[in-house]
């Protein structure tokens, strides 16, 4: 009863992986807390917005967001000018060597706690 109450509720995940270009590590540091900025201050339903560095490659990060539902991943954060501006950059600079991730809801098995 405890995951289905939980997973009911919405709380949607997106758990991103990606390699950087070494030469492009810097830069998209500097972008990506120009978003996650832009989405503490203006996004009140995104719960979790953070890029996690690897402890075995100084190439590899995980993005980790999670909103009260996917229609607040997809409204306001996806339509908001300053993902759309990171998201050209992202797609258009050759940073990103790889990416893979899912989407998922949490169980509420277990404990998210900052």
């Amino acid at each position: 009863a405890l995951g289905r109450s939980r997973v009911a509720m919405g709380i949607f995940c997106l758990y991103i992986r990606v390699k950087l270009k070494v030469e492009m590590i810097d830069e998209f540091k500097a972008r990506w807390g120009i978003l996650a900025t832009h989405v503490k201050a203006n996004e009140p339903s995104t719960l979790s917005y953070e890029l996690c560095a690897s402890d075995q490659a100084e190439d590899e990060f995980m993005i980790v967001e999670r909103y009260h539902s996917r229609a607040d991943l997809e409204n306001p954060h996806q339509r908001s000018a300053e993902f759309l501006s990171f998201k050209a950059w992202w797609t258009e600079s050759g940073a990103v060597v790889e990416k893979s991730g899912m989407s998922c809801f949490e169980t509420g098995i277990g404990y998210a706690e900052k």
